[in-house]
């Protein structure tokens, strides 16, 4: 069948179904518009993304894109192509298809039986998965005999004794079979039915002419994290792309953190409501779309992607235990925790104002041209970082992140009444023009160690690498704030060579300088020197 046949289906539930130039639409639910068929992947313009929702009278719509779209949450479609066979399979769920097999007979039934038997399975699952007022029995019977008479679907069923134990819906548009449906009841589980049905269904599916793949779902909105689980255990395989949440640009800026909050709050005291699901899915999917792919919430199944297309940081040196490497855009998040495990509120600004603006700060840090970020690792974890810029940083930094810098005064007024931070805001913007004729002298901003990993030589292993870094970018010299009270941090710029500038020192802050040109490479620097592997992924 082609793609019209599938529409005709959703046209018979009683959907609204619209055509654009990229894509096929049903309302999936009041005011919101999904693509389908589920698995197309388009790029439509936001003059045709607006264009549909201020035509049509529509809240949000949802779809898939590539990863090379410019927004969308890093998420996945659930897709099974040859070779499939028992022998691939891991052995727990080898064995399940074969108990499911010796206890049920999996048939093709017709849809008039599945309309008139199947929702007892169908209710089973949404309450196991606590959507039950997602659908009823009327919906349900509705869009079964809206497909009875279309070519290209299909229903498939587990039978026990002649009960329906499990069923599918499965449709073929050209080259593939989609499954919208799937269904069982908690009392053939413990015999392995969905095991069998998936197995010998997906078998008999791919072996027909033409057939490439089969589709299962796109990442759900409001359904479990672990609702496709079994299917990636049966073999099944996530594929990356994004999904897009656009909201209509009368209400975009209702679209906002405060309200998932809300959102999340509602739905946890009723948390069988399809409606509050569906919005809190909605603002999840759409908020996370909204930051940079490398700062996202990834799911747990597509972590190896994210490990493969995270850049390979370059080792900078190595100490006992750990690496000092240069940081990546996949490295921000980690950085924003560290920065507020090594830092306290009381002592340092930018923690005063939130992880959303210290978040802008470390993407910044980690992207400008001029800046850089190094980092102790271990493994996965970083122990430490060091912050770097070419020149004073401070008023390219607040103007680079000068939204989240507002955002975080209003959401913790009491940073705006800080004495110390209005100062130097002032003197900031005051002095912007002087810092900015200054002579090459690079600025190390933060530098911090995670409070459990102090004493074990990363401080130092840092600052060496830092002072190597600069060397390399033809500095004359290094320069650094230190709090008077942290004495730990001053004893260890001076042993690397730093000494005090009196004039430039302030009443909280001690400032130091190493002139580069005058100070020989320590050993200890060039042990660290840079190597040219990159870090194992």
């Amino acid at each position: 069948m082609n793609t019209d046949t599938f529409a005709e289906w959703m046209r018979r539930q009683g959907h609204r179904v619209v055509r654009t130039k990229s894509s096929y639409w049903y309302n999936a639910a009041p005011g919101v518009l999904q693509a389908f068929p589920y698995d197309w992947v388009i790029t439509p313009t936001e003059a045709e993304i607006q264009d549909l929702m201020l035509r049509q009278g529509i809240i949000a719509v949802r779809y898939s894109t590539p990863l090379s779209f410019p927004r969308g949450l890093a998420s996945y479609h659930v897709i099974l192509r040859e070779p499939y066979s028992l022998e691939l399979l891991k052995s727990q769920a080898r064995n399940g298809v074969k108990t499911g097999l010796d206890h049920f007979q999996v048939e093709r039934i017709s849809f008039e039986r599945l309309a008139a038997e199947g929702w007892v399975l169908q209710q089973d699952t949404l309450a196991r998965q606590d959507r039950l007022r997602s659908m009823n029995q009327e919906s349900w019977e509705r869009l079964c005999h809206a497909a009875s008479d279309l070519q290209g679907f299909e229903a498939w069923a587990a039978t026990s004794n002649g009960e329906l134990a499990a069923a599918l819906i499965v449709a073929r548009v050209q080259s593939l079979f989609c499954v919208p449906y799937a269904m069982s009841h908690r009392r053939f589980l413990g015999d392995h039915v969905n095991n069998a049905l998936f197995y010998a269904v997906s078998r008999e599916l791919l072996q027909r002419p033409g057939v490439e793949r089969i589709f299962f779902t796109v990442q759900s909105l409001d359904a479990p994290a672990n609702v496709d689980e079994f299917k990636f255990r049966m073999g099944l395989e996530p594929v990356l792309v994004r999904q897009v949440v656009d909201f209509n640009p009368l209400i975009q800026p209702l679209a906002m953190p405060m309200v998932h909050t809300w959102a999340r709050k509602l739905l946890a005291r009723d948390p069988a409501s399809p409606f509050l699901a569906k919005a809190e899915g909605m603002l999840r999917f759409h908020l996370e779309g909204l930051k940079p792919i490398a700062e996202q919430t990834w799911h747990e199944r597509l972590l190896p992607e994210r490990e493969r297309l995270a850049p390979r940081p370059i080792v900078r040196g190595k100490g006992k235990g750990f690496q000092v490497t240069s940081a990546t855009p996949f490295d921000v998040n980690a950085l924003v925790e560290l920065h507020g495990a090594c830092f306290s509120k009381e002592e340092h600004i930018p923690v005063q104002l939130g992880q959303p603006f210290l978040r802008a700060v470390y993407r910044w840090f980690v992207t400008a041209p001029e800046t850089s970020v190094l980092v102790a690792r271990k493994g996965d974890q970083l122990l430490g970082f060091t912050t770097l810029s070419d020149r004073p940083y401070n008023l390219p930094m607040l103007r680079a992140c000068r939204r989240e810098l507002l955002r975080g005064c209003l959401r913790h007024p009491t940073a705006i009444f800080n004495t110390e931070l209005f100062l130097r805001l002032a003197r900031l913007f005051l002095l912007g023009r002087v810092d900015r004729a200054s002579e090459r002298v690079a600025q190390i901003a933060f530098t911090g160690v995670h409070p459990s990993c102090q004493g074990q030589g990363i401080g130092k292993a840092l600052k060496q690498a830092s002072i190597q870094l600069c060397r390399e970018r033809d500095m004359v010299a290094v320069a650094t704030g230190v709090r008077r009270q942290n004495q730990k941090a001053r004893q260890l710029n001076e042993q690397a060579g730093f000494v005090e500038v009196p004039s430039k020192s302030t009443q909280r802050l001690i400032y130091m300088r190493l002139d580069l040109q005058e100070v020989a490479l320590p050993e200890e620097a060039a042990r660290l020197s840079p190597r040219s592997e990159a870090v194992p992924t």
